[in-house]
Order: C-alpha cells, then sequence, then structure tokens
C-alpha cells in the first residue's frame, strides 16, 4: 500500500470512530408516500399536486429536522383498488412514515381503514368527499386539507341567492359520489334560501360528448345553470356549454374545478365570466401568496393551480410536524400530533387554517371570476365566504 493511501485509510477510519462515538451517526431519510392519479381522467389534478408537493420540499431544501426527505411516488390510477394496493405498498415494502393523498374520493374511503388500521398519518389533500371525515368515518389519523363538497358548495348555494338575481337554477354535475354530492350540497343551500331548482342532470364521469346533455338544458326556463365537473371534463363541458350558445342566456356557475388555473389556457374565452367557488386563486393578494405565486412561477414557468395550493400545504404540515419533533419520527402518534398542531403554525398560501375536532380543515371560500388580465386568463376573487366548517354544513345532511 502506497503511503497517501494508508494516511487516507487511517484517516477515515478515525472519523468513522469519531462519529460513531460521538453518537451523531447519519440518521436514515424520513419517506413520505405520495398516492396520486398520475394518469387517468383526473392525471392533470394528480400532477399538478405532486408538483405542490415536490415544490414546498424543494425549498426547504428536502431537508426538516435535519433529516433528508425522500418522497415515492405511486400512481392509483383513481381506481379504489388500485389505490389500496399502492397504499400497502408504501406502507409495508417502502415504510414511508407519513402519506400524502389522493384526489378521487372513491380511493380516499377505499383506504380509511386500512390507514386507520395501520396507524399512518394521512393527509388527503384533495378527496373531498363529505363522507370521510364525517363522525362515522373520522380517524385521528387523517387529516383533510381541502373544502368537503359540502363545504364549498353549501354556502356557495346561500352565496348565489344573497348576491345575485337568479331564483331558478338548472344543476349539473358528473354521475359519481364527487359530483351527486356536491349538487346536493349547493341545493341544499340555495333552496334553503329560498331559490327553486328547475332541473337536476347528472353526466357520467369521462363524458365524451356533452351535445345530449345540453339539448336538456336548452329549453329550460331558468335563470343560470351551477355546474360540476373537473378534469377533462370540465374542458368538454364548458366548451360544449359555448357551442351550443347557451352561456348567452344562461350564466354559468360552478365549483373551481369547472375552471381550475391548469385548465384556462385550453379553455380559453369559453371560460370567460363564468363564477365558481373554493379555497384558492392565485389572484389572492395577500404577503403570502404574492411571495408563494412569485416563487412558483419563477420555478414553474406558471402560475400555481389550486391543486398546487393543497399539495404544497400538505407539505408545510408535514415539514413543520417533522421539524418540531427535531427529526424523530419514530412515535406515530407523536408525528400525528405534531401535524394537528402544525396547522395554526404554517401559513398557507390561502390564508391560515385549522382543523375541526374531525381533523377536517376550517377555511376561507373564496368566489370568483374568470378574467382576461394582460394576456392570460384568471380566476379573480369578486368576494370571500369566511372561516366555512363542514359542521355548519351538516345541518342539512346529517340528521
Amino acid at each position: 500500500m502506497k503511503p497517501a493511501a494508508g494516511i487516507a485509510l487511517l484517516l477515515s477510519s478515525v472519523l468513522a470512530l469519531a462519529t460513531i462515538s460521538s453518537g451523531q451517526a447519519p440518521r436514515p431519510p424520513i419517506k413520505v408516500g405520495l398516492l396520486l392519479p398520475y394518469t387517468g381522467v383526473i392525471a392533470i389534478n394528480g400532477q399538478e399536486t405532486s408538483k405542490g408537493v415536490e415544490f414546498y420540499f424543494t425549498k426547504i431544501g428536502n431537508k426538516a429536522g435535519g433529516r433528508e426527505i425522500v418522497l415515492i411516488k405511486e400512481d392509483d390510477e383513481a381506481k379504489p383498488d388500485v389505490g389500496l394496493t399502492k397504499a400497502r405498498k408504501l406502507v409495508e415494502r417502502d415504510r414511508v412514515d407519513v402519506l400524502i393523498g389522493p384526489v378521487h374520493s372513491g380511493v380516499a374511503l377505499a383506504i380509511r381503514d386500512y390507514v386507520h388500521g395501520q396507524g399512518i398519518p394521512l393527509i388527503v389533500p384533495v378527496a373531498f368527499t363529505r363522507d370521510l371525515t364525517a363522525p362515522a368515518r373520522a380517524s385521528p389519523w387523517l387529516f383533510r386539507v381541502v373544502e368537503t363538497s359540502d363545504q364549498g358548495n353549501f354556502p356557495m348555494g346561500i352565496w348565489v341567492f344573497k348576491k345575485t338575481p337568479h331564483r331558478k337554477i338548472v344543476v349539473m354535475a358528473s354521475d359519481f359520489a364527487a359530483g351527486r354530492h356536491s349538487a346536493e350540497a349547493f341545493i341544499a343551500g340555495f333552496k334553503g334560501a329560498g331559490g327553486e331548482i328547475v332541473k337536476e342532470i347528472y353526466a357520467p364521469l369521462n363524458t365524451p360528448d356533452f351535445a345530449p346533455y345540453m339539448a336538456q338544458v336548452s329549453g329550460l326556463t331558468a335563470d343560470a345553470v351551477y355546474a360540476w365537473f373537473a378534469g377533462t371534463d370540465s374542458i368538454r363541458f364548458v366548451k360544449a356549454y359555448r357551442e351550443y350558445g347557451l352561456g348567452d342566456r344562461l350564466p354559468l356557475l360552478g365549483y373551481n374545478t369547472l375552471t381550475d388555473d391548469v385548465l384556462l389556457p385550453t379553455l380559453g374565452d369559453a371560460a370567460l365570466g363564468i363564477i365558481t367557488a373554493g379555497h384558492y386563486s392565485a389572484t389572492l393578494d395577500t404577503p403570502e401568496n404574492r411571495a408563494f405565486v412569485r416563487e412558483y412561477e419563477s420555478r414553474a414557468g406558471a402560475l400555481p393551480t389550486r391543486y398546487v395550493e393543497l399539495g404544497y400545504v400538505s407539505g408545510q404540515l408535514v415539514g413543520s410536524a417533522i421539524e418540531a419533533l427535531k427529526g424523530e419520527v419514530g412515535d406515530r402518534a407523536a408525528l400525528r400530533d405534531a401535524i394537528r398542531g402544525a396547522a395554526t403554525t404554517i401559513q398557507p398560501p390561502r390564508g391560515p387554517i385549522r382543523f375541526d375536532r374531525f381533523q377536517q380543515v376550517i377555511t376561507d371560500v373564496y368566489v370568483m371570476k374568470v378574467e382576461r388580465q394582460g394576456n392570460r386568463l384568471v380566476n379573480a376573487i369578486v368576494d370571500r365566504i369566511p372561516n366555512t366548517s363542514q359542521e355548519e354544513s351538516w345541518k342539512w345532511w346529517n340528521k
């Protein structure tokens, strides 16, 4: 052995012994599992949510509490059976410390019992079925940062009656849990305030042609249409609505998945004037959101969407909890409690949040109108419905 090599080996051995003797052996990385739909009809929603999570952890150098953070992604394909299989893989084979996901409400309900039984923290960024955090299904291991299907749509029904001249409305929605629940919540709020629902029309998820549904609307006597669609269904629905000339006669209102920022470039002028409700818009004029938008746009070359914000806030909760525990996440119950406590210490782009007793977020909901600002379409905020809670909307269905 050459003298130089021998000296290097000796120094390496001495350093290793010093590290061991001082108790400073490097700790393994903390694993965060992302269970999202990266393919399928709502893939864009999953991809945008993933971008938000990744943006947050990149921003903090993929470290918290003195430990490296590793993200492990799995595609649930927006299918409940696939989601459960992938959740098992993340927990049992990959040994993740915390889960973030899913987007699809059916997947969320499918993995709920498994997550509860395993006792692993799950932060739900997008799946918003009211059932997930209702008393019968709520779990201390499950947190949700998006408003429920009731939380946004129920107060929007009241808002439409009080703040617009519309008194007779047609409701249109995707024919699955998220669409049905959203429609029911809006109807309850609108009728409770004194409005009339002229007709309810439901179209299957991933409807290729909305022409037959537009024909059903064209002969009705109504003041406006309220709609819930998401992903590629939103694009096909909004474009068909304009092509059939309904927008000139019946103003289009809905939940913000209808005109999410990520869809606006594809929707184009067909989206102009549509009024929706949701928890976030990139146009929110606060110091926290201006900084968030500026930094995200400089990195991604696009405005953050509602899904990016939801993923970002999910990451904020995890990162802040790990930091509070100084990286010691072996005790899952302690990590769970730290996530709960982090809600009131982080600064989400949307504004302050907190969890209710069932760990469902209490959050402001914004009323937005699609406008053209410069060379881009945006969801401009026109009003705010403060501190919406799931329990407020339970008055109509949880009897």
